[in-house]
This record gives structure tokens, C-alpha cells and sequence, in this order.
């Protein structure tokens, strides 16, 4: 895509390089952070180890993709948006449908104002089919009155799509449309385990394909190449895009975000939409001010990290737009480099080591193993050693075997989460004499943390204390256990 100095844009450097700073200075996780203004990309960030080409679990933007599919099929004269979704799933339904369920429509679904007050399925479940339960569990509500957050929807709209075109939701929608943007090919959705794309949560995708469905999304669906010509390369029907992005429902007293929402979309203050993922993975469009800003983060278990992230974003860039280009002067080139500077070194927060903290016990406890009192969990032995002074190692066993995650001091250091098999990066540092604090940041379909805080004693005991932010799984590594060198 297009790119461009920031005040060619109307944007001063100098704005941009505080916003990075303020979003350090509140310790928000932040892994990318795009932002392109009248269809020029002037920033792009990347905190290591996430960079340009990484696939990033997006969550809840999926929605918006699967509301995007839904509309081709309304272009097509596939389906209506008031036909009835248990016309389309027979199999599905039980003896007696109930009559709430009966009148549900596709465009009901669409606004979040299905029959149900909470999403259907058991995300952790293998055995019970997910779009079967949105059909089998019994209704809270009359449809269409009321907006519920309901992932089970978008989820069976997914299936409806994948069922009536026989492809992969993504696969459909990058045959039709992505695939002209510059959508990354290597983009997928992960599916759920009976094989139906996950339409509400599962999109892996780069930062910049969402900012190039975000500038599509602005554009009216027309090329993001075409901003600001006369050509009329309509690549999405513009008639059901205006729908989807255009306040259609309130969400007072049902979400923390009461702006409204459209059709899988979310509206945002001052004419804007944007498409939200947990953890704030989120494309903020705003037509007035002609801008699109992709973050990906992981603000789960930060109160109001989404808020900051936003705020931060308006008040130190928004608050100093103007119409006009600004004076590429040497006050601008200073600007640009030390942006520049910046964002080339960027990385996930880094566990510092204090020298005050320095005399730690790092030396009694290398390599010495201590044994978990009886668990639920089934975790018996663990120990770390330090191969360096910047590196060590967590070993720890439990019913299925022994497993290592590799941590650095002052720095990163990445591996594989044993068992799950998910890209890690870690590092640690003696917050007290006693007492180790290693911190591991999941960086893959999984986007979360686990913190491990060991505290060791004189006498050859250890109280481990772990706390995990991932949504459905790492469940073991939370709660407190106690071991010891001898038992």
C-alpha cells in the first residue's frame, strides 16, 4: 500500500512518538500499532517477536469478516436477510422448535440480538457440536429485541456460509474480495473441533491485512488504491456495507462498549466504526477524520487497556490533526528519524533486573529439584538453572513428562510452551532476595501470559504461585503450590 511521511498527512511526527511513549509508560502489551491517514500508511510498528509477516490471532474481528461473507450471499440473492436461520439447519433442530427460535433471522443474528443471552457452546468442549447447541439450547428472550453478545451466533452464521458455498468462510471471502486488497494468502481461521471455521473468535492474519480491509472498509468497498481518484473499483457491494458499518442497534446496559452496532461491526464515537477483538486486537475506522489505526495487544487482565490504548490515540494524535499538509522542515525530518529509532526497536515488555535485588539466591537453589506436595493438577517436580547471566531454564514434571521454558535476563527469550506447543517469549528477573518472577508471553494462536513467581526459602521449601490470562486453556498454571527439596 501507499506509504507517507506523517506530515504529508497532517500529521505531526513528534505526536506519533508520544503516543508509542504514553502506551510504554502504562505498560500496555502492545505487539503492533498501524496507523495510515487519506489511504497512506505513515506508521507501522512491530514489537518484537511479533513483526510484519506474523500471523496474529485477531478474536472477536472475526465477526465482522463473517458478517462481510454473510452480505455477499445477500448480493448474490443467496439468502435474505430476514430468512430464517432454522430453515437452513434441519438436522439441527430438536423435536418441538421453540417458537422464539422458529422467527429468528439471519439479520437478527447479525445485530446480536439473537434469542440467546450468552454464547450456546462450551469453547472447551470436543464432544458437543458447536452450531448444533445455538440451535439446541433452549431461548431466553424473543429475537430481535434486544442486544446480547452472542459469539454462538456469528459462529453459526460462519457455518451458514461455509454450508451454502462449500468453502472455508476465509477461502470464500478471498476468493471474492481479500485476495484483490493483498490479503496475505497464508492467512487462516482456525476451525472448531467438528471443522466449521471459528466465525467469532478464530482469524490468524497479519496487522496489515487488517489495515487493508480497514482502508477498504473507509473506502466505501471500493480498492484502497482508488482513495481519492474517480475509479470505481466497487470490489464489496456498497449497499450492504453501508448497512453493516451504520448504527442498527443500542448496546446500553448489554456491553462496556455503548456506542451501538451494526451488523457484526461496532460503532465508535464521531461517525466511526471498527471491528474488536479481545485483548485489543482492534481496526478503528473513522470517516470524518479519514484515518484507520490496527492495534494488536494483549491487554486481558489490564482494566480498561482497550480505554487507554483508545484515549491515548485521540489525544496525542487526534488532538493535533490538521487539513493540511504540515512543513516538511528540519523540525519534521528530526521527527521522522526519532520515530524511525524508535520502532525499530521496539519489543514486549521486558522484565527488568533490579541492582538493588542483585544478592538474590540464585546460586542455593541453581539446579537443586524441589517436590510438589499432592495436586490436582499433577505437577511433582520442578527446578530452574542459570546457564548464564543472561539466561536460565524452568524445568518442571508432571504426570506426562518433563518440560522446559527458557527465560532471559534484561531480554526475551523464546521457545515452545511445553504441551501446547505454542511460540513463547520469556524473561525474569529477582524481584526480592527469595523470590524469582518469570514472565511468558504466548505470541500464537493463543495471545495471553502465564507469570510464575517462585518464592525459595532457607530451609529448602518453595511456594509457587501461577497465574495464567489465556480464555479456555493453560488452566494447571493457576493457583499456589508448595514443594520442597526433601519430602
Amino acid at each position: 500500500m501507499k506509504k507517507s511521511t506523517p506530515e504529508t498527512q497532517g500529521i505531526p511526527s513528534n505526536c506519533l512518538y508520544r503516543l508509542i511513549e504514553k502506551l510504554k509508560e502504562y505498560k500496555i502489551p502492545m505487539h503492533s500499532l498501524l496507523i495510515a491517514r487519506h489511504g497512506h500508511l505513515v506508521l507501522e510498528a512491530y514489537y518484537e517477536p511479533y513483526g510484519r509477516e506474523t500471523l496474529h490471532r485477531m478474536f472477536s474481528e472475526t465477526k465482522s469478516c463473517t458478517s462481510l461473507a454473510v452480505g455477499l450471499l445477500v448480493q448474490d440473492g443467496t439468502i435474505n436477510l430476514q430468512d430464517k436461520i432454522c430453515e437452513f439447519f434441519p438436522e439441527y433442530l430438536p423435536g418441538k422448535v421453540h417458537p422464539w427460535m422458529a422467527e429468528m433471522t439471519i439479520e437478527d443474528m447479525l445485530k446480536m440480538e439473537s434469542c440467546h443471552s450468552m454464547t450456546t457452546y462450551n469453547k472447551t468442549s470436543t464432544t458437543e457440536n458447536w452450531v448444533r447447541s445455538f440451535f439446541q439450547t433452549v431461548p431466553t428472550h424473543r429475537p430481535g429485541q434486544v442486544f446480547m453478545y452472542d459469539t454462538s451466533s456469528s459462529h453459526t452464521l460462519c457455518a451458514l456460509v461455509e454450508k451454502l458455498t462449500g468453502q472455508k468462510l476465509l477461502d470464500f471471502l478471498k476468493e471474492r474480495v481479500l485476495r484483490e486488497i493483498g490479503f496475505s494468502e497464508e492467512s487462516y481461521i482456525i476451525p472448531d473441533p467438528f471443522g466449521v471455521s471459528m466465525g467469532g473468535s478464530g482469524l490468524m492474519a497479519k496487522p496489515m491485512d487488517m489495515m487493508l480491509l480497514g482502508l477498504m472498509l473507509l473506502n466505501g468497498g471500493r480498492h484502497p488504491d482508488a482513495w481519492g481518484k474517480e475509479d470505481e473499483r466497487q470490489i464489496y457491494p456498497g449497499e450492504y456495507l453501508n448497512r453493516a458499518v451504520k448504527f442498527q442497534t443500542p448496546t446500553m446496559m448489554s456491553s462496556t462498549a455503548d456506542w451501538g452496532y451494526g451488523y457484526q461491526f461496532w460503532k465508535m464515537p464521531d461517525d466511526g466504526f471498527a471491528m474488536l477483538g479481545m485483548g485489543s486486537q482492534d481496526t478503528l475506522c473513522f470517516p470524518r477524520q479519514d484515518i484507520v489505526v490496527v492495534t494488536t495487544a494483549d491487554t486481558q487482565g489490564i482494566p480498561n487497556g482497550r480505554d487507554i490504548i483508545r484515549n491515548e490515540i485521540l489525544t496525542e494524535v487526534f488532538n493535533h490533526l490538521s487539513d493540511k499538509p504540515l512543513p516538511e522542515d528540519e523540525q519534521a525530518r528530526k521527527g521522522q528519524k526519532r520515530l524511525g529509532k524508535m520502532t525499530a526497536s521496539l519489543t514486549l515488555p521486558i522484565l527488568k533486573e533490579e541492582p538493588s535485588k542483585a544478592n538474590s539466591m540464585e546460586k542455593i537453589v541453581d539446579g537443586k529439584d524441589y517436590y510438589f506436595y499432592p495436586n490436582k493438577d499433577g505437577f511433582r517436580r520442578m527446578k530452574v538453572w542459570f546457564e548464564s547471566g543472561k539466561k536460565g531454564v524452568l524445568e518442571y514434571e508432571n504426570q506426562r513428562g518433563t518440560h522446559k521454558i527458557v527465560f532471559g535476563f534484561g531480554e526475551n527469550l523464546g521457545c515452545r510452551f511445553p504441551e501446547y506447543n505454542q511460540y513463547c517469549v520469556s524473561s525474569a528477573f529477582w524481584c526480592d532476595r527469595d523470590t524469582l518472577y518469570i514472565c511468558t508471553w504466548l505470541a500464537d494462536e493463543s495471545v495471553a501470559s502465564v507469570h510464575f513467581k517462585l518464592i525459595f526459602s532457607e530451609d529448602k521449601r518453595l511456594t509457587l504461585l501461577m497465574k495464567k490470562t489465556e480464555e479456555t486453556k493453560f488452566n494447571e498454571f493457576q493457583g499456589i503450590l508448595e514443594a520442597s527439596q526433601v519430602l
